[in-house]
């Protein structure tokens, strides 16, 4: 039976098949450390969805610094009596997707009882650009697995300088004039500047983003992480090619509609 599993990834090449095999014989993973020198990590695979192989990591864990700083990882699962072995070359993309991480806790009831049920010190992530190596009976076949779509992964910018200057201008803009909306917009928004600055910050680390540092609405950090997650889930996969894009999605107007929609 467990035979078997190697057999169905051989042929079908699909995430599913994957799923089924981390989940029989736990991974190992290798990561860049923070001394960037490679280092060998037990890494909990949770369950595969739709096409996505999810795994989690304690935010106060050296693996979940490690990946969060280099998000390259090399996975290696091997069934040790028949001598087939699984690598995996991906991606870690950390998600905040409620739909997921509702799943992982139901999943695994024990992560709640460690850590409560909001489960905030457990970070959530799932394999892109997967690349696989796949041994049995010594004979070795790679192909990639499909990349996941569909899961909330938060906004991506494109590095323009004519993003970066706009983006700036509307950090200054929000210090200036004050929060727009009732009191829940106004949260929203900051939120959703605060997404954005954070990957701005990310593309130009010389770009100053302490406006909205300073002028948030947010009377304590659990809010600002709240709000701001919050606007992730709306944005989604938003990507940022122009200028009018941060327009767009930095309006209240917009956020206040995509939060009734969801509601």
């Amino acid at each position: 039976m467990r035979n078997d599993l190697w057999q169905t990834l051989s042929l079908e090449k699909s995430a599913e098949a994957a799923g089924a095999v981390l989940s029989a014989f736990p991974p190992v993973a290798a990561v860049i450390g923070l001394d960037n020198r490679p280092e060998a990590r037990p890494l909990p695979f949770r369950f595969e969805e739709g096409g996505v192989l999810y795994f989690s990591a304690e935010k106060c864990s050296r693996v979940y610094a490690e990946l969060s700083r280099k998000p390259a990882l090399s996975l290696i699962s091997r069934d040790p009596d028949g001598g087939s072995e699984l690598r995996i070359g991906a991606k870690a993309c950390f998600t905040e997707d409620p739909e997921a991480r509702a799943r992982l806790f139901r999943d695994c009831p024990e992560l709640a009882e460690a850590w409560g049920p909001d489960g905030k010190m457990i970070a959530l992530f799932f394999l892109t650009e997967a690349s696989v190596e796949l041994t049995m009976d010594g004979d070795t076949r790679s192909f990639r697995l499909p990349d996941p779509q569909g899961v909330v992964r938060g906004v991506t910018i494109k590095k323009k300088t004519e993003l970066r200057d706009r983006l700036a201008k509307i950090l200054v803009r929000r210090e200036e004039e004050g929060p727009a909306g009732d009191p829940e917009t106004a949260k929203l928004c900051d939120g959703a500047l605060f997404l954005f600055a954070e990957q701005a910050k990310a593309l130009w680390p010389r770009m100053d983003v302490t406006p909205i540092e300073r002028c948030a609405v947010f009377e304590t950090w659990d809010e600002q992480e709240h709000y701001t997650e919050a606007a992730k889930v709306l944005i989604g996969n938003a990507v940022i090619d122009k200028p009018e894009d941060l327009t767009y999605w930095l309006n209240p107007e917009t956020l206040a509609e995509l939060s009734r929609e969801r509601t």
